[in-house]
């Protein structure tokens, strides 16, 4: 039987992008000829290191990534729950021969959107410039059929001719977004809903089903921790005006919290016991 030429052009594309993403990481290829897993490759981005003369490669940030060999959107209906449950960026390449290059777009705001509308029943992927982008809107509402569609920007065109130095600059760039891409997967996780929108520190909170339910226990956690920390900041010496009153005012809330119909006669140990810490050394200054 005659091989198609689609399917060989498919296979010559997965080839350059293999060997594109190899320049500066470590590749995986899990999947067959007749597996559809979600994604092509699995990457560790390294960081070349010379120590005693001798260059390491010292692994950094993992992503996933699906190739393409053309297209600027892409349906990932069936990949919907895959992608729900990664826990690692993703990213779209589209690979062009002629030049030989890959253009590698982020779906960085996959945990923003699902955290924002739950599961879609159907999900397109819209592959744009990053000058065409925009943080607070990168989602659309599409009713004809009905669907999402969520905008992937631009971040980095691979080149078979870039030297080091400017391989360099585009792997900083994806660095940055898996940096964001991570972070925001972890507050998914941990239902602490407060996502980095851009690398200015530009945050995003979202209420809904999953924050309603969770952030009154992850608000005393980071209540036990302002306890902790006051403890540390402490030390051995007495109080400062500013600190003093930083101290009163947590207290304040504390008793009012420790009495609040819903938490009971007394809050978890995991902030009841830093708070009577920092009493006890209070009550050894005073």
């Amino acid at each position: 039987m005659p091989h198609l030429p689609t399917f060989r052009v498919g296979w010559e594309n997965e080839r350059l992008a293999s060997y594109l993403l190899s320049r500066f990481s470590f590749v995986a290829h899990p999947a067959s000829v007749g597996d559809d897993l979600g994604s092509d490759f699995f990457c560790t981005i390294f960081e070349v290191q010379t120590r005693s003369g001798t260059d390491e490669l010292i692994p950094r940030s993992s992503f996933a990534i699906q190739v393409k060999s053309s297209g600027s959107q892409v349906s990932v209906d069936n990949k919907i729950d895959y992608l729900m449950r990664l826990e690692m960026p993703y990213f779209i390449g589209v690979v062009d021969q002629s030049p030989a290059r890959m253009e590698i777009y982020s779906a960085e705001f996959l945990p923003v959107l699902f955290a924002d509308v739950g599961r879609p029943d159907r999900l397109a992927l819209a592959l744009i410039a990053e000058s065409d982008f925009d943080r607070n809107n990168y989602y659309d509402r599409l009713e004809d059929p009905p669907r999402i569609r969520m905008r992937c920007p631009l971040v980095a065109t691979l080149d078979i001719e870039d030297d080091r130095p400017k391989l360099t600059e585009k792997v900083s760039a994806l660095l940055r977004v898996c940096g964001r891409a991570r972070e925001n997967i972890a507050s998914r996780i941990s239902e602490e809903h407060i996502y980095k929108i851009d690398e200015n520190g530009v945050l995003r909170i979202i209420a809904g089903p999953g924050s309603a339910l969770h952030f009154r226990m992850n608000f005393l956690k980071r209540f036990g921790e302002v306890f902790y920390n006051l403890h540390f900041i402490l030390g051995d010496a007495a109080p400062d005006p500013f600190l003093s009153a930083e101290i009163e005012a947590y207290d304040l809330l504390y008793q009012k919290l420790k009495t609040l119909n819903g938490y009971g006669p007394a809050l978890p140990p995991f902030v009841s016991a830093p708070y009577g810490f920092l009493q006890q050394k209070l009550n050894d200054h005073k």
